[in-house]
C-alpha cells in the first residue's frame, strides 16, 4: 500500500510432548485465600498453550506465558521503557559496544538447590548460539563469553551492538549442571520440554502438555513476596467461550484471550473485573515475497486494500483496539507513522486485474486457537473473494509455521501472525523479522532488499541513539513501500480478574501479562 502520509514519532514510553512432571522445590508458605475459595491458588485459563517448556522458545508468546514464572532473566525493562536489573546487577560495554561485562547477583539458588554462577550464563547463551533457534534470533550478535569468576561474565560480540544488552531480556537462565546432566543428544531440548531448570519466583511441579501446568511458590526465591499465589495452575482452553464460561462457574480465576463478544458478556458479572494493559502487540498477514503470485507488488497491494479494517476492530476486537498504522504498535519509539490502512476494493480490483491474478488461489497459514486469528482468517478469505481470488485456509501450530518459513518453497502465501519488539526497541525487531541474513528463520515474508539490510545492520552498530533512529527509519519507509504485509491492528490486551487478585500493570517483555506480578489482596 503506498504510503501518502508518514511521519517519524519521537520517543514515546514503551506504553507464542505429552508427558508429566515434578521437579525438586521448596514449598510455598500460606497465602491469602483467593476469593474463589481455593487457598492460595490461582488458575489462569488461556488459549495460548505452549508446544515446549524449554525457554530457548520464549521468543514465542506460547512458550513464554507458560515458563516466565518459573525463570530469571539477567535484566529486564520497567514501564517507562527503561532497562532494570534482575540476576545483573550492573553492566558495561566497552568502547565500541563489541563487549559487555556483566557482574552478577551472589544469592540465587536454583529449583535444584544449585547457587547461581557466571557459569550458568555462559552455559545458557553458548546454548542458545549452538542451537540457532527461538532466542537466538535476538543475539545474532553473539560471539562467545567467558565466566571471570563467579559473579563477572564477559561477553564477546562479533560487531558493534548497542541494544545487546536488552536483547538479554528475552533470555532465561538455565541450571547449567541439572541441564548438562540430562542432556541427551540434543542439548537439553527433549528434557526441557516438560522440566524445569530455572530459579524464577515459582517452580513447575506438574504439566500434561496441552492440558494443564501447575507452578508452586518458591520460597528460597531471591525476590520471595509473600503476597503471591501459592501456586499458579494453567488451564490450556481454546475456544473464548469455554474460558467466559469457566470464570463465570468459578473454575477459573484469571482468563486471557477472549474475544470482545465474550468480554462483553462478562461485563455484568458480579465478582470479575477487568484490567486493560498496554502492549506492543500487533496483527499482521505475512505475505510471500519470493513465491507464487504474492511475489508481485501489484497482488500484495491488492490484498492490503481488499482488507476490512474497521470490520476488524469493531467486529472482531468489539473496539479495543486500532487499526495498525505502521510497522509496530503506536507504544514503539523510532516508528514511521504511515497513517491507518483503508480497505478500496474497486481500487483492490484493479491491480488484481493488473496482474493477471483473477481467478488464482491462495493459502493462508493462521492459529486457528487464537480468537482473532481464527475471525480474521475468515475476514479475509470473504474479503478476497470479493476482488477475485480464492483463499484456502491453513490451521497451524506456530513451532509448524516456523517450520514451513525455512524455504520459500514451503512458506505459505500469506500468514497471520502477531508480532512486536521483544522489548522497547523497534531496531532489533526490525532487523530480526526484515533483514534478508534471517530468511528461513524469523523473516516471515522471505524479505530481501540489499538497501533495507545495509540500513538496518548500520543501524544496530551505530552507537549515536539518534543517528540509529534515522537509520531505521528509512528502512521502516522502504518496507512500507515493498507492501511486505497487511499491517491489522493493535489490539488492546484485556485480561479478566476474579475480585481479590490483583497486581498486573504493562510489562513490555510479556506480550499478555506477567504472571509473577499476580498477587492476592490482604
Amino acid at each position: 500500500m503506498r504510503t501518502t502520509r508518514t511521519r517519524v514519532l519521537g520517543a514515546v514510553a514503551a506504553s507464542l510432548a505429552v508427558g508429566t512432571l515434578v521437579t525438586a522445590c521448596a514449598g510455598g508458605s500460606a497465602a491469602p485465600a483467593s476469593s474463589s475459595g481455593r487457598d492460595g491458588t490461582v488458575i489462569i485459563g488461556t488459549g495460548a498453550t505452549p508446544q515446549t517448556l524449554d525457554p530457548i522458545l520464549a521468543s514465542d508468546v506460547q512458550t513464554d506465558f507458560t515458563v516466565g514464572g518459573a525463570y530469571d532473566k539477567l535484566v529486564d525493562y520497567d514501564d517507562e521503557g527503561a532497562i532494570v536489573p534482575l540476576l545483573a546487577t550492573e553492566w558495561s560495554y566497552n568502547d565500541d559496544a563489541t563487549a559487555v561485562t556483566l557482574t552478577l547477583r551472589d544469592d540465587v539458588v536454583f529449583h535444584s538447590g544449585n547457587p547461581l554462577t557466571a557459569a550458568d550464563v555462559v552455559y545458557t547463551l553458548d546454548r542458545i548460539a549452538s542451537l540457532g533457534i527461538g532466542v537466538s534470533s535476538f543475539l545474532s550478535s553473539y560471539a562467545s563469553s567467558t565466566a571471570v569468576d563467579d559473579t563477572t561474565v564477559e561477553i564477546t560480540l562479533n560487531g558493534t551492538n548497542t541494544t545487546f544488552v536488552g536483547a538479554l531480556s528475552k533470555v532465561y537462565i538455565l541450571d547449567s549442571a541439572l541441564v548438562s546432566a540430562n542432556e541427551g543428544d540434543d542439548q537439553g531440548q527433549a528434557w526441557l520440554a516438560t522440566n524445569d531448570a530455572g530459579s524464577g519466583p515459582y517452580a513447575i511441579t506438574d504439566y500434561t502438555a496441552n492440558q494443564q501446568a501447575t507452578l508452586e511458590r518458591f520460597d528460597d526465591s531471591w525476590r520471595f513476596d509473600e503476597q503471591r499465589p501459592d501456586s499458579l495452575v494453567y488451564r490450556y482452553i481454546t475456544e473464548s467461550s469455554t474460558l467466559r464460561d469457566e470464570l463465570k462457574s468459578g473454575g477459573v480465576d484469571v482468563v486471557t484471550g477472549l474475544t470482545g463478544t465474550d468480554l462483553d458478556a462478562l461485563a455484568s458479572q458480579d465478582g470479575v473485573y477487568p484490567q486493560e494493559l498496554s502492549s506492543m502487540l500487533q496483527l499482521f498477514v505475512m505475505m510471500n515475497t519470493q513465491g507464487g503470485i504474492t511475489a508481485d507488488p501489484k497482488v500484495r497491494e491488492a490484498i492490503q486494500l481488499a482488507y476490512d479494517y474497521d470490520g476488524h476492530i469493531s467486529s472482531i476486537l468489539g473496539g479495543r483496539g486500532d487499526v495498525a498504522t505502521g510497522l509496530t504498535a503506536p507504544s514503539v519509539s523510532c516508528r514511521v507513522d504511515a497513517g491507518a490502512a483503508q480497505q478500496d476494493v474497486p481500487a483492490a480490483k484493479a491491480l488484481v486485474s493488473e496482474a493477471g491474478a483473477e481467478g488464482e488461489t491462495l493459502t493462508l497459514a493462521y492459529q486457528s486457537q487464537i480468537p482473532e486469528h481464527q475471525k480474521a482468517a475468515t475476514l479475509l478469505q470473504s474479503n478476497l473473494k470479493d476482488i477475485g481470488i480464492t483463499l484456502e485456509l491453513q490451521t497451524v501450530t506456530y513451532p509448524e509455521y516456523v517450520a514451513m518459513i525455512e524455504s520459500p518453497e514451503t512458506t505459505p502465501d500469506l500468514a497471520l501472525l502477531w508480532d512486536f519488539p521483544y522489548y522497547p526497541e523497534i531496531g532489533p525487531m526490525l532487523f530480526r523479522v526484515y533483514d534478508s541474513q534471517f530468511i528461513g528463520r524469523t523473516n516471515y515474508a522471505q524479505y530481501s532488499n540489499p538497501d533495507v539490510d545495509a540500513l538496518l545492520e548500520q543501524g544496530i552498530a551505530t552507537v549515536d541513539p539518534d543517528a540509529a533512529c534515522d537509520l531505521f527509519t528509512q528502512a521502516q519507509e522502504l518496507i512500507l513501500a515493498d507492501d511486505v504485509s497487511v499491517n491489522i491492528s493493535n489490539p488492546t490486551t484485556t485480561v479478566m480478574l476474579r475480585d481479590g487478585i490483583e497486581g498486573l500493570e504493562y510489562a513490555p517483555t510479556y506480550q499478555l501479562f506477567d504472571p509473577k506480578m499476580l498477587v492476592l489482596a490482604d
